[in-house]
């Protein structure tokens, strides 16, 4: 192939050209585009066969220069910044750079292995190559362009489509293999699981949002965080044909899902938009792209883009730019909109006033040994090419446009495509509205089959269903040149369905604590198509929170007691329902032997906290954001938090010396006292596992697939055959272990010198929870019953709140019944009551087992540490 003589360059702007848009990036087949600034009016665009940079004026709609910047046949991902323009070669993972000034090109830099999943994303102080394949980027300077460091692995494999960079140099992603969020914030890596296993991953405004498509929600994250901040309800449904794209300069999210052929915008100060048809059902379609007020929505499948008014959430034109499929790209850069295939000859701009300008960016080479002709600069690369929209779709002319003169080219194969309003998805009896588009002007008569034994006549016609069903709808269009086209779509309707109503608010967790994200969802009946959540607080004028979501996610800045009241809409009937939550403050008090500083509770540990445990000398607490809290002894480290416990931790669990937490994905993290290999975390802990336990001198992990992992101190008692399945909760003592099945019984190995690991008949079905101290176990029952078993180490006796003597394995009555969950680490236990209060058994040293009257209500958790107590509470004013 050989280029084509370069033309005059155009890099000055024009009056015609709007200077307020940024610049774009464009990036590989498939993958989004990311804006970022450049010159007005021109863009760089790709040309793998002949290897080349090619400069496209967009105002003239001509090439403006052609520049070699690898083998012909390479596989070319271009973006650009400033004067610049970066090129990314994913065959042999080098990056270089032009200079659009001189053209002269920087020698090529490896950046990432080779890989057809390699693409670019600009940051604000960096360029960041991403490979979906690998789950590795790296930060790239824009300026050299070198890496700036080692490559990081960011997720075992992304999401095509689903990564990005938000206003604070942050990646994001979506990790295909878990479906969890994870990003980079300063090169350290971050994980929140998802409630959704497919969702999508954009940003908008700078922020991360996604689109949840399994509970119909569009979500602005926190970046901070990346807890839901906001959001609003997504009528139509999503999946693996989705593709999304945020708007730059406003909170909202573009979603086109190809399987229905449909565009919805939803922003997040005024919810999302009714689905537009912008093809038929099954199609393949791209990034949508943002113009204004206008939207262009690529279509791979047909080579055509079609137009959508966002302030009228209605089609107003269609383009066929490719005469055949193909994965192009699709861009804009101060308000023009240009299309390019990387692969091919052919680019060119899409004037949203009508025209479709084909630019050529090289001209095929010989095929026989003849001398190459020169090119002939009178072989202009620009077609122009004038359709026009049919009835009731044109758009109108921009102000500035100027009609071209040349004459159109000769048309391409008549296509056309069918538009359902309100959608394809409606009740018996609706009325749908169907129109016939057809990407070129002709004049036609169009004959409708309904799929129900009807037809009609005309462009646009209505039909309702009298029966519940899937119809293939068909348009016969006969065009005034006597060819046809015969476009179809499927349309269902579903039975007139139920009045709402609603069953019950759901809410996880239902006692959160301060700075918690707390989950809200109910169980709906009938008919719903709308939500309105609102969370108030007695005295207060206006509600603290709304949602227009099915499920919506907050967290609370003060305690107290909030009503959540939700009204779900069906049509015009209505269900109204209401709750109150109680939100705590997440207070820690202790008491008991104070030899270490394990009862000094650090100020830190006087909000927010939403779990706690104790090891011999020390204390830990997890507050709300994921960070680890320890106090107390430090001796061996077991004070000493690592970084990788000040985010994202979701559960901890202390031993004698030593600690460990678990992460969001699932990992386990351990420091501390390592004398028996207690902290040293085996390569089975650190994926999938979703419980942990410590103990003495040993840790404990249970996986997601119900398999128990013991490590430390515990060579001579392996785990036996019947904890590696079907395992629900697990519970570590001084020497011994235990472990909960899914049928309710419990299984124990490990020491036995005081007969803690001889379960007794009543725990062998029906139970809820375990517990282990050092010569002794507890079980809870049905009715909050505790039993125990195993016998005194010491001879000590424990003074009970109800007068009767006991040792740590003797329940008292206040025991037997309402209780819901407990603590047993050493010689004494507490147990938390129905009520809030909180009661101790067993060894009274210090008077660890006799809870102080000034804590002992609005318990929310206990710990026992050696002769020492915790307990957490709500401390609500």
């Amino acid at each position: 192939m050989k280029p084509l003589t370069r033309r005059t360059r155009r890099l000055t702007a024009l009056a015609a050209v709007a200077t307020t848009a940024a610049a774009v990036l464009v990036v590989g087949p498939g993958y989004h585009t990311s804006q970022v600034r450049m010159r007005s009016g021109t863009v760089w665009l790709a040309s793998s066969q002949t290897g080349e940079a090619t400069l496209v004026d967009g105002a003239a709609a001509e090439v403006a220069a052609h520049v070699p910047v690898a083998e012909p046949g390479a596989a070319l991902t271009i973006a650009q910044r400033g004067n610049a323009a970066v090129v990314l070669n994913r065959k042999t993972g080098r990056l270089s750079s032009v200079d659009s000034a001189t053209e002269r090109v920087t020698p090529p830099v490896p950046v990432l292995p080779a890989s057809d999943g390699l693409v670019v994303l600009p940051g604000p102080d960096a360029l960041h190559v991403v490979d979906v394949r690998s789950g590795m980027t790296t930060a790239v300077d824009p300026a050299t362009p070198a890496p700036r460091g080692e490559p990081q692995r960011l997720a075992e494999v992304i999401r095509p489509g689903d990564v990005g960079v938000d206003e604070h140099d942050r990646v994001w992603a979506i990790d295909d293999t878990t479906g969890d969020l994870v990003w980079l914030d300063g090169g350290r890596r971050r994980t929140r699981p998802t409630a959704a296993k497919s969702g999508h991953l954009t940003i908008t405004e700078g922020r991360p949002a996604l689109v949840d498509a399994e509970h119909g929600t569009v979500e602005l994250l926190d970046p901070e965080t990346g807890a839901v901040a906001r959001s609003v309800r997504l009528g139509a449904r999503t999946d693996d044909t989705t593709v999304i794209r945020g708007s730059a300069d406003q909170a909202r999210v573009l979603i086109a899902t190809g399987s229905r052929g449909e565009l919805v915008s939803c922003a997040f100060d005024t919810g999302c938009t009714e689905p537009v048809q912008v093809s038929s059902a099954g199609a393949e379609l791209g990034s949508p792209v943002e113009v204004g007020d206008d939207v262009v929505v690529p279509d791979y499948s047909t080579g055509q883009a079609t137009i959508v008014d966002l302030a009228s959430a209605r089609t107003v034109a269609q383009r066929q730019l490719f005469d055949r499929p193909t994965r192009f790209e699709l861009m804009a850069k101060d308000g023009i909109v240009f299309f390019n295939d990387p692969d091919g000859n052919t680019a060119g701009v899409l004037d949203l006033a009508g025209d479709v300008r084909t630019i050529t960016k090289y001209t095929e080479g010989p095929t026989s040994d003849e001398a190459t002709p020169a090119p002939d600069p009178r072989a202009q690369e620009t077609k122009i090419d004038h359709r026009k929209q049919q009835p009731g779709l044109e758009l109108p002319r921009r102000t500035g446009s100027t009609p071209q003169a040349n004459p159109p080219p000769p048309a391409p194969a008549t296509t056309a495509s069918i538009v359902v309003r309100p959608g394809n998805r409606g009740v018996v009896g609706d009325e749908f509205e169907l129109t016939v588009l057809l990407p070129l002007a002709a004049t036609a008569t169009t004959r409708w089959s309904f799929g129900d034994g009807t037809e009609a006549v005309g462009t646009t016609v209505r039909h309702r269903w009298r029966q519940p069903g899937s119809f293939t709808v068909r348009a016969t269009a006969t065009l005034g040149n006597g060819s046809e086209a015969e476009p179809e779509t499927v349309v269902t309707v579903v039975p007139a369905e139920a009045p709402p109503g609603i069953t019950q608010i759901d809410v996880r967790r239902p006692r959160p604590v301060i700075g918690e994200s707390v989950h809200f969802s109910a169980d709906v009946t009938g008919h719903a198509d709308r939500w309105r959540w609102t969370v108030t607080k007695p005295g207060a004028t206006a509600p603290l929170v709304t949602a227009d979501t099915a499920e919506f996610d907050h967290s609370f800045a003060a305690p107290g007691v909030y009503t959540v009241a939700l009204t779900v809409t069906g049509g015009t009937r209505t269900a109204q329902s209401s709750r109150q939550l109680k939100v705590s403050r997440g207070v820690v008090k202790a008491w008991g032997l104070d030899n270490t500083g394990q009862t000094e509770v650090p100020r830190t540990a006087s909000s927010g906290v939403v779990a706690i445990d104790a090891g011999l000398g020390h204390s830990l607490a997890l507050k709300a954001d994921g960070s680890v809290i320890a106090w107390g002894d430090g001796e061996l480290g077991q004070t000493d938090v690592p970084v990788a416990a000040t985010s994202g931790v979701i559960a901890i669990a202390a031993g004698d010396g030593h600690n460990l937490a678990l992460k969001a994905d699932g990992s386990v993290i351990a420091w501390g006292d390592n004398g028996y290999g207690q902290a040293t975390v085996p390569q089975q802990a650190l994926h999938d596992v979703i419980a942990i336990a410590a103990n003495g001198v040993h840790s404990l992990a249970l996986k997601a697939n119900g398999s128990v992992i013991a490590w430390g101190g515990v060579e001579e008692f392996p785990v036996p055959q019947e904890a590696l399945s079907g395992v629900t909760a697990i519970a570590a003592g001084v020497s011994h272990s235990l472990a909960l099945k899914e049928d309710g019984s419990v299984i124990a190995w490990g020491a036995n010198w005081a007969g803690q690991t001889t379960v007794p008949q009543e725990a062998l079905g029906g139970v809820t929870a375990i517990a282990a101290g050092t010569g002794h176990s507890l079980a809870l029952t049905p009715g909050g019953k505790v039993i125990s078993w195993g016998r005194a180490q010491w001879p000590a006796v424990a003074v009970q709140q109800d007068g009767d003597p006991s040792h740590e394995q003797d329940v008292p009555p206040a025991a037997q019944s309402g209780v819901i969950s407990f603590a047993a680490k050493y010689t004494h236990n507490l147990a938390v009551k129905t009520d809030g209060t909180a009661v101790g058994w067993g060894r009274d040293v210090e008077g660890a087992a006799t809870v102080p009257p000034e804590y002992n209500h609005g318990v929310l958790a206990v710990a026992t540490g050696s002769l020492f107590s915790l307990v957490l509470m709500e401390d609500i004013e």
